[in-house]
């Protein structure tokens, strides 16, 4: 499998947030629409065992998260934990070297997120009115970002190519990712699409790139952080049964160690069996990065 780099540039705000299972499952969606049914059935048909594709979540632009790890294992400062906390991101060379103490603040990269609420008024559809009493506010997250992202891809290009690649993420750049997709909310265009490849091959260190299911996993030891994924279906299948199972998985920026140097380009597994429509799968992998090997004994 190849690794891609794409970088996308928001063109609107966001009502969901930017995960790899979340953007690998859009993309299907994308797949069907414009390859047909018959291909994303093909596509899926072995996923369990090898995936076609697996996707990162969407991070700063030439940046990535600095690992889940405590600060005596970053060589952080102990008396600055609040100052370490905004500290969250570091380019690769420093986290394949291990220089986790060059971590950065959103500000100093020029990274801007900005997260508010929006007020709005429910209405009833078979009235046309806004509540018993007129007035039936509810409130929604959106998410703006003024900067371009990164999402990595790992492309079996046997099955899916790269061409493939880009013009299913031009889709849903168009068509809006995520909720209120239809209302104009996530919508972006993609600046680039390159191939990359990672200075340092072999480690016993690997962080990840997206939530990963820990199912199977043969580790000596992985440091996370807990992330449930309540999904939703779209598409067709929001019509029926549209809630799934939740899902237990380790956040991004997960840290697994190894007994021995090992070369990988991903790691987990596909989740089944969460759905009351028998052919959906979820995301369970994740693209993983080639740290320096730490002591944590």
């Amino acid at each position: 499998m190849k690794l891609y780099k794409a970088t996308i540039i928001p063109k609107s705000n966001f009502a969901t947030p930017l995960k790899g299972d979340t953007i690998f499952g859009q993309l299907c969606w994308v797949i069907r629409y414009v390859y047909g049914n018959d291909k994303l059935d093909e596509l899926l048909s072995d996923y369990s065992s090898t995936p076609f594709m697996i996707v990162s979540d969407a991070f700063a632009k030439n940046y990535l998260p600095k690992p889940s790890l405590p600060s005596f294992l970053l060589g952080e400062d102990g008396d600055k934990k609040k100052e370490n906390r905004k500290k969250t991101w570091l380019n690769i060379d420093d986290l394949q070297n291990g220089n986790f103490t060059n971590a950065k603040r959103s500000d100093e990269i020029g990274y801007k997120v900005k997260k508010e609420s929006i007020v709005k008024n429910s209405i009833n559809y078979k009235s046309f009115t806004t509540g018993a009493e007129g007035f039936d506010p509810y409130a929604e997250d959106e998410i703006s970002l003024s900067n371009s992202l990164d999402i990595y891809f790992c492309l079996n290009e046997t099955v899916f190519s790269l061409k493939n690649l880009k013009e299913s993420l031009k889709t849903l750049g168009e068509m809006g990712y995520g909720k209120n997709a239809t209302i104009g909310k996530g919508r972006f265009e993609v600046e680039d699409i390159k191939e990359i490849k990672f200075k340092k091959r072999a480690s016993t260190t690997f962080m990840t790139l997206s939530s990963l299911s820990l199912q199977n996993i043969k580790a000596k030891e992985i440091y996370y952080t807990v992330f449930t994924r309540f999904g939703k279906h779209g598409g067709d299948l929001a019509n029926s049964s549209p809630f799934k199972k939740p899902i237990l998985l380790a956040d991004t920026s997960a840290v697994l160690f190894f007994d021995k140097e090992k070369e990988l380009d991903f790691i987990g597994s596909a989740i089944t069996s969460h759905s009351k429509h028998t052919k959906t799968v979820h995301q369970g992998y994740s693209i993983l990065l080639p740290i320096k090997e730490i002591t944590h004994e």
